[in-house]
């Protein structure tokens, strides 16, 4: 499925923020996702990196204990890879990896207004196996605000569906076309009542926390160690 394995946000005070939106222009092209792009949340925010491949990755992390998720997707959409993180840092035995049924050099390139649904197969790393059909839907441009900043946008809608016919799980997301990212608002089972997250600020700079200003979250490459680390000490005012 889509995001399924994403981690909500856990229900507590937002803390106090400052999104480093005053220290950066609004990101307005692809160029900026190659260099990282920031979306914040209340309780969480999401670095989205265009990498050499054509692929996009996208790291969640939760702002009160670290944890959060990695999606590698193509054209910020088609979901190739997915992992959970600790700080950072894929768990062990957390990825899943989606083969497309036409593959990747056939899915097709987004646009508003448009449909289209392919066969998938998902391998967890403990070795389950899952065969389900996914529906990607966008719906007409719109202008969307996050934060100062406008955009056009696609609303869309992925719909996994389980060859075994069990409920189908349904994600929501919006596409940016200007920067080839999709931000994910959240997903349930079909049925199940939808509480949408909303993003608060988007930036070419990394969010920082607290009186102080240090970063949650840097700037370098994001790392592939499946070792979790130690989560981030409070930087010392002294030195």
């Amino acid at each position: 499925m889509f995001h399924s394995k994403r981690i909500a946000a856990a229900v507590l005070p937002a803390l106090a923020l400052t999104t480093g939106a005053a220290l950066a222009e609004c990101p307005t092209s692809i160029a900026d996702t190659t260099d990282s792009i920031y979306v914040t949340f209340n309780d969480f925010h999401v670095r989205y990196e265009l990498l050499s491949d054509g692929t996009v990755m996208e790291e969640e992390t939760n702002f009160d204990d670290g944890s959060g998720f990695r999606v590698n997707s193509l054209r910020g959409a088609y979901v190739l890879q997915s992992w959970s993180t600790q700080n950072g840092m894929i768990v062990p035995q957390t990825g899943e990896a989606t083969t497309w049924a036409v593959g990747p050099v056939n899915l097709p390139v987004l646009s508003a207004g448009q449909s289209w649904s392919g066969s998938t197969v998902r391998l967890h790393d403990d070795g389950a196996r899952a065969v389900e059909t996914v529906t990607v839907a966008t719906q007409a441009a719109r202008q969307t605000m996050i934060g100062t900043c406008a955009f056009e946008s696609w609303p869309m809608v992925v719909t996994t569906s389980p060859d075994d016919g069990t409920a189908d799980y349904i994600d929501y997301l919006t596409y940016l076309p200007s920067l080839g990212i999709a931000i994910y608002h959240g997903g349930i089972q079909e049925g199940e009542p939808f509480t949408r997250d909303e993003p608060t600020s988007i930036s070419t700079e990394p969010p920082l926390q607290g009186e102080t200003g240090y970063l949650l979250d840097g700037a370098a490459p994001m790392p592939g160690n499946p070792t979790p680390a130690a989560p981030p000490g409070q930087p010392d005012p002294n030195k």
